[in-house]
């Protein structure tokens, strides 16, 4: 169909007739009823306003040419033989022989431009827009079929300016409402050439609304979370919330609390950076600092060790000061190194003799920990007679090779080697269910690495057992 057709008229150059059979078809096909027809009398309306103001634009060239042509050269002569000087009365525009006070009645005269919205009704739509949607689509419709009826294509573009800038200062504004209103009238804000419509300055205050709509449903989301999230997620919410000035001591006695929020912190201000002055400033201090803290890494690997020890000295073949000082060792290389240079940090002096010493006493350790497991293992291999000893010693032999290779840590000061190695060795347990991912099947994996750790614990005390009483 043509676009004569669509707007069911005669072809024509008036303005004014193809505005009125827009308006008449626009009540007929609605956005909301009839998008597709919709879309096509919009189309139409607008190629027929082209063609009308090209064929406006090419009469006017026809008429200058015809009226440059028929010019009089005796005419010509005798405004050349006219004197030079005018009375004020009389006075004329250059090149013009209109006389400015005989004109002056007639440009008074001339009638106002009638706009035919308000800037009450931009409002209204606007606010409608944002509370329901469709009503204010109908209500945007019907005020823009008056408006493309009644106004000239200068009022459309100021049509579209003011409600453009008007619809960026409504709160709550989101992508969904800016593309049905772009999409309805015509703004295409996703082109390269959408300036034309609507000007560069009002699509930023619309993407400056749109991202502040943003944040405030992420801070929404947050209060939401602060009451129905997971005991974690809203212990941790709560917190970022609040107005306290001070972080509650009982915030290191929730195990995982202080990584879950500094995890929220990460996350949250990455995506909206607006937030982190909505945040509690003291809990985004509080977690930007190391923290001695409940875990539940400590909490398994106490109960691991603990059960593990405490039936490995049960045992009439280990000794209880032997397993008394095991357990010293593994609690110390699990925890206490920790704190002791958590607390020696801040005074440099102090930290570094505590390394050196560190260092020292942790190579004697894993010094006594590799003769303890080669001579016990072996010993162990031999008394399943499996194979010769020769061959026993060897699959030993790899088992350290494996054991040195996965504990031993790269790229770290070499005063804290040992001792990081001795900490990977004591946090085996909970480092491969980490790995496993705490899967389901993980549990199955968890009876074996506690057997596995057993009998190893049992040898190698039952050895060092030995060595205690016949050093005594």
């Amino acid at each position: 169909m043509s676009m004569w057709e669509i707007l069911d008229i005669a072809p024509t150059v008036d303005e004014k007739e193809i505005r009125r059979a827009y308006a008449r078809q626009v009540k007929k096909y609605r956005p909301d009823s009839h998008p597709e027809e919709y879309q096509q009398l919009r189309e139409a309306f607008e190629e027929a306003k082209q063609y009308a103001l090209y064929a406006d634009f090419h009469d006017s060239e026809d008429d200058d040419d015809q009226s440059l042509i028929s010019i009089d050269s005796s005419t010509v002569e005798e405004e050349v033989s006219d004197p030079p000087y005018q009375s004020e009365l009389t006075m004329t525009y250059p090149l013009s022989n209109i006389n400015v006070l005989e004109t002056a009645v007639e440009i008074d005269a001339l009638p106002v431009v009638e706009i035919p919205y308000n800037s009450e009704q931009l409002e209204r739509i606007a606010g409608l827009l944002i509370k329901d949607e469709k009503f204010g689509m109908n209500e945007l419709a019907l005020l823009w079929a008056e408006v493309a009826e009644r106004g000239s294509l200068l009022i459309h573009q100021q049509f579209h300016e003011e409600f453009s800038w008007v619809l960026s200062q409504q709160e709550g504004l989101t992508e969904a409402i800016v593309e049905h209103v772009s999409t309805f009238l015509g703004w295409r804000l996703n082109e390269y050439s959408s300036t034309h419509t609507i000007p560069f300055y009002v699509q930023n205050a619309i993407n400056e609304q749109l991202r502040q709509t943003e944040v405030a449903r992420a801070w929404k989301q947050c209060q939401i979370e602060a009451v129905q999230g997971d005991y974690l997620v809203a212990a941790s919410m709560r917190l970022l919330v609040s107005e306290q000035e001070k972080v509650s001591f009982k915030v290191r006695l929730i195990p995982g609390l202080i990584p879950q929020i500094s995890q929220q912190v990460e996350q949250l201000t990455y995506e909206y950076p607006e937030l982190k002055d909505k945040f509690n400033p003291a809990v985004q201090s509080f977690v930007q600092q190391p923290r001695i803290a409940f875990n539940w890494r400590g909490i398994f690997l106490c109960v691991f060790w603990g059960l593990l020890l405490n039936m490995v000295a049960a045992r009439p073949e280990v000794s209880p000061t032997v397993a008394i000082i095991a357990a010293v060792i593994i609690v110390f290389y699990l925890f206490i190194s920790d704190i002791i240079m958590f607390w020696l940090h801040s005074k440099p002096k102090l930290f570094k003799w505590f390394l050196i010493i560190e260092f020292f006493v942790t190579l004697l350790v894993v010094l006594n920990l590799i003769i303890g497991l080669f001579l016990s293992l072996s010993t162990f291999f031999v008394a399943l007679d499996v194979g010769p000893a020769q061959g026993a010693r060897a699959m030993v032999f790899f088992i350290f090779i494996g054991l040195a290779w996965y504990a031993w840590p790269r790229n770290k000061p070499l005063l804290r080697m040992p001792g990081m190695a001795l900490y990977r060795i004591f946090a085996s347990p909970w480092i491969i269910l980490e790995w496993l991912k705490f899967s389901w099947f993980s549990l199955t994996w968890l009876v074996v690495i506690y057997l596995v750790y057993y009998r190893v614990a049992y040898e190698l005390l039952k050895f060092f057992t030995l060595e205690h009483q016949l050093g005594l």
